[in-house]
């Protein structure tokens, strides 16, 4: 049996014995035969007994009036009506018998009183005829002076259940046959829409990555394990094209400060005895800085997309920690002729405050740096939810490049020249979807508005 590249699953496993849809064609009629077996048999028996009730009901009117024929008229008039009805009653499946105390017959239209039938007076019994051994119920009845009166009706709820038994067997033929090629055609079309998933997975293994699972348009369970398989396709395509970015980009803004770290320290060596020796060093240590800085952010943020980042939820007043980072950066903004503005509400949240306090740091100082004018940050809070905007004065962000900007080490054509890593927004979206929320980049109309939404309660990645 053929398999698939690298995978223990034969090629045709849908086809096999042991594939479900196999076995839940084979097993769903038989289920129904017995559930209709069942039925049945209830039926019968329901039947059978309703039959019952009514001929015994019938024949103890019949023996009633027999009764009072022979008391109001006496034994001869018994015995021609007894006669008379034992002829209507042939065709009618009958039963009539009347003899003395010693079992002789007197009239009727059996020959003699039925072995096993005990004489005992207003009994119902059933008993087999002995001509064609169907079934008889027949009511028992002793008359004044030992006559014995045996009034019966063949059970014709035996031509029913023969009835009952014939029409099953059809009804369970056409229902096999049914069920079959209902079974055969559902499972023929669920076996179609994983085909499509399990060809998709495999030319994806084949490294046609950009390949997707096609919709369906029925919005059943199977769209919407399609929906999931997609997302986690998605994802794991910017897993991908994460780390082969991140190897190049990590390579590229690792070279030259390298490469300066090592000029300058070669500009040491010849220096040691000059007057400029600390400077170089100072210069060295914020090359240092910078390389640790990429790096320890890369960590983060790797950390904090693999949900290896544990966050430490604590309730806070969200406008006190914005006051604290924004009073940390206050003196940077007048260092540069530039002023930070807070307006903050009161509210209540529960948030890890390192990593919400590295997220509103990143924003203020890509405002600072890339930004022009004030730089406004507001705090506000809408029902379960916060939001922390920062809002600068610069040329803002084209539309087309406003969501790839949040993507690890992109960098718009104009900042390439600028310090900076182009992980600052990246790790800022992480932190605000780990809390259960996002990051929207808006136009400021002039100038970029950042907008951090965070969840106030316990949602969101741990």
């Amino acid at each position: 049996m053929a398999h698939l590249p690298g995978s223990p699953w034969p090629a045709n496993r849908f086809y096999t014995t042991a594939s479900p849809f196999n076995r839940f064609v084979l097993i769903l009629p038989l289920i129904m035969l017995l559930a209709m077996g069942a039925f049945v048999l209830l039926t019968y028996r329901e039947a059978q007994g309703a039959l019952l009730d009514e001929f015994r009901v019938a024949l103890r009117e019949e023996v009633s009036n027999l009764e009072t024929v022979y008391r109001e008229e006496g034994l001869q008039a018994l015995r021609q009506s007894i006669d008379r009805r034992a002829k209507i009653g042939e065709a009618e499946h009958t039963i009539y018998l009347l003899t003395a105390a010693d079992g002789r017959r007197l009239a009727g239209n059996i020959d003699g009183w039925p072995a096993g039938v005990p004489a005992a007076d207003e009994r119902s019994v059933t008993f087999s005829d002995p001509l064609d051994g169907s079934t008889v119920a027949a009511e028992v009845f002793l008359l004044y002076g030992d006559l014995r009166l045996l009034v019966g009706r063949r059970a014709i709820y035996e031509q029913v259940g023969e009835h009952l038994l014939r029409n099953y067997l059809w009804l369970s033929g056409t229902m096999i046959v049914a069920s079959l090629a209902c079974g055969w055609g559902f499972t023929r079309l669920i076996r179609r829409r994983l085909g499509t998933i399990v060809s998709t997975a495999r030319t994806i293994r084949a490294d046609a990555t950009s390949n997707r699972v096609p919709m369906g348009h029925s919005g059943d369970e199977i769209d919407a394990l399609i929906v999931e398989l997609n997302a986690m396709l998605d994802k794991q395509d910017k897993l991908i094209v994460y780390a082969r970015q991140s190897s190049f980009a990590i390579a590229h803004d690792l070279r030259h400060p390298l490469s300066h770290l090592r000029n300058s320290l070669s500009d040491v060596a010849g220096e040691l005895r000059g007057l400029s020796q600390a400077e170089h060093v100072n210069a060295l240590i914020g090359d240092v800085d910078h390389i640790l800085a990429v790096f320890a952010a890369l960590m983060r943020l790797g950390r904090l997309e693999s949900g290896a980042q544990v966050l430490v939820r604590r309730p806070l007043m969200l406008s006190a920690l914005a006051a604290d980072v924004v009073s940390l950066y206050a003196p940077l903004a007048e260092e540069h002729g530039r002023k930070l503005v807070l307006e903050a509400e009161s509210c209540l949240v529960s948030v890890d405050r390192e990593l919400v306090g590295q997220a509103l740091a990143n924003l203020i100082e890509n405002a600072l740096r890339y930004g022009e004018g004030e730089v406004r940050v507001l705090v506000m809070q809408h029902g379960d939810d916060a939001t922390i905007s920062v809002r600068d004065h610069g040329p803002g962000i084209p539309a087309v490049q406003r969501e790839r900007v949040t993507d690890p080490f992109y960098r718009l054509e104009s900042s390439r020249h600028s310090p900076g890593s182009g992980l600052g927004l990246a790790l800022v979206k992480v932190i605000a979807e780990a809390h259960g929320g996002r990051l929207q980049l808006l136009p400021g109309e002039p100038g970029l508005l950042a907008v951090m939404h965070l969840h106030a309660g316990e949602e969101g990645r741990a």
